[in-house]
């Protein structure tokens, strides 16, 4: 097997905890012998598309090659839409970035699993579904309307203080956390997020309508803390798609805690869960698109799954967990 690890230096704002990943490294595979490994380092937003695409092409297809992404949600983004497609290839997490949300689909606490990089060198991978989008792949989750301008409202005002905190990892985590609370209360203020016309068809089905937000989930996680679609499992087949009727800006704001905490359930006047496998979306007004953290417009919308489409390691042979039962 080959290893290439590609490493997202804006992960690590203390140097020195980027120098002891490189030890662990190193340490790794000089107690494995015959396994060859690689190391890059991505400079800005895809370039670990080109770097792992050039890396790969060298060796032979019927190599199996082994993808680190170190870092974030972010540095992951860049590895999926990578490697989709390629044969042979597979995809392991390795978490130190500000978001780390697709790995809490594992269940909580499981961080340091996925950063024993001895663990992750000699463990099997599981199938996993992604989300295909225009082109685009994700692991976690789309949103499109209300939630997608909270988190985009979060990370604007995150990456104004994000230098200033940084290397406190802990109260970054919390800030982090918090702010996605304070962008979905401005959101929720917005009257363009309560009046906007969906025409939907999911699976065929007519399902158009007037909604504040549409949660197209792959993963249960979001948020660094958050557990907004708790149904989801990044290996089931199917889409959880959480539709939030319409409703009055108080109302809304009343429901971004229960909501945020997988509580949606408990409200089925306000909310509808859907599985699907596709699901199509248009708007005379431009949607607001959250694809994995990556944000952008547009009038149409074609989501589906793609069951069994990357094989993401599991350390130790942990597998993913649901968080709750479709009826509740």
């Amino acid at each position: 097997m080959k290893h290439l690890f590609v490493i997202n230096p804006r992960s690590f704002p203390v140097k020195a905890v980027q120098g002891k990943v490189l030890g662990e490294i190193q340490d790794c595979f000089a107690s494995l012998p015959g396994e060859e490994y690689s190391i890059h380092i991505s400079h800005y937003p895809r370039h670990a598309i080109s770097l792992i695409r050039n890396w790969i092409n060298e060796f032979r297809a019927d190599e199996t090659v082994r993808v680190y992404a170190v870092g974030g949600d972010g540095i992951l983004f860049d590895c999926v839409n990578s490697i989709v497609g390629l044969p042979n290839v597979q995809l392991a997490v390795v978490p130190y970035g500000t978001s780390n949300d697709f790995v809490r689909a594992f269940g909580e606490g499981k961080k340091d699993l996925f950063r024993d990089i001895r663990l992750q060198a000699v463990s099997g991978a599981v199938p996993t579904d992604i989300i295909y989008c225009g082109n685009i792949y994700a692991l976690n989750f789309c949103t499109v309307g209300m939630e997608s301008d909270a988190i985009m409202n979060a990370m604007d005002l995150y990456n104004h203080i994000a230098p200033h905190i940084r290397k406190y990892r802990k109260l970054n985590a919390l800030i982090y956390s918090v702010l996605f609370y304070v962008g979905g209360t401005k959101a929720v203020f917005s009257k363009k997020n309560h009046k906007q016309y969906y025409s939907v068809k999911i699976d065929g089905e007519d399902f158009s309508g007037y909604y504040g937000t549409i949660n197209i989930a792959n993963g249960p996680c979001y948020g660094g803390n958050l557990i907004s679609v708790p149904t989801a499992k990044p290996d089931d087949g199917v889409l959880d798609t959480v539709f939030f009727r319409s409703t009055s800006s108080l109302r809304a704001a009343a429901l971004i805690t229960p909501y945020t905490h997988g509580k949606f359930q408990k409200f089925p006047n306000d909310f509808v869960l859907k599985q699907l496998k596709i699901i199509d979306i248009h708007s005379a007004e431009p949607l607001l698109v959250d694809l994995d953290g990556e944000v952008f417009f547009d009038t149409s919308l074609h989501v589906e799954i793609i069951p069994a489409a990357v094989n993401i390691v599991a350390p130790g042979g942990i597998g993913y967990a649901r968080r709750a039962d479709i009826n509740g």
